[in-house]
């Protein structure tokens, strides 16, 4: 697969998908291969253990649902990372696996995952905008400057009460598919 979509959001149709499906979709009309995974689909997981064990091994050495998509982004040559927000922060699903990119960086701190792969991101919130702004160049900046990844579009989807507005929302789809297309 040459792209790897992660959606955090535990609703299949709820704002965050469909924003991202809509990356999706210009990423495929651009001659890509998308894997999509739902983080609220995967039964067994943890967050980092603190063991190091990925500073010894080069990738993180926990045998769980995560290893799979951690592995599937070392592969990939562009992510999309998408997460609602609960309270002014990503959602505990993101943020679980979030803690495992740590297995990213090596015994020296330096990435030990290719340098740049393409990277787009997307954010929704009922409200909060402002925290949800921070919270997505928060993600942006992390990747890109501790991972190496290149930054090709980031969307703050606001006002995302009830989940499906986007879907009606033409204007933001469009923005969405012409991120995917930077794949």
């Amino acid at each position: 697969m040459s792209i790897v979509a992660i959606v955090a959001s535990p609703r299949k149709k709820g704002n965050t998908c469909t924003i991202v499906k809509a990356m999706i979709e210009g990423a495929k009309e651009n001659g890509k291969d998308v894997k999509v995974y739902h983080l609220n689909s995967l039964s067994n997981v943890k967050g980092c253990q603190a063991c190091m064990g990925c500073k010894s091994a080069g990738a993180c050495v926990l045998k769980d649902d995560h290893a799979e998509i951690l592995k599937a982004m070392r592969d990939a040559e562009g992510v999309i990372l998408s997460t609602p927000t609960y309270f002014g922060e990503a959602n505990g699903q993101f943020r679980l696996f979030q803690d495992r990119f740590y297995g990213f960086l090596g015994a020296d701190f330096a990435p030990n995952i290719a340098p740049g792969k393409k990277l787009a991101v997307v954010v929704s919130c009922g409200g909060g905008a402002d925290a949800a702004q921070v919270m997505a160049s928060k993600i942006e900046g992390s990747m890109a400057g501790m991972l190496k990844f290149v930054p090709v579009g980031k969307i703050v989807y606001t006002g995302a009460n009830p989940p499906d507005t986007a879907s009606k929302d033409a204007k933001i789809l469009a923005e969405a598919k012409a991120i995917g297309k930077k794949f």
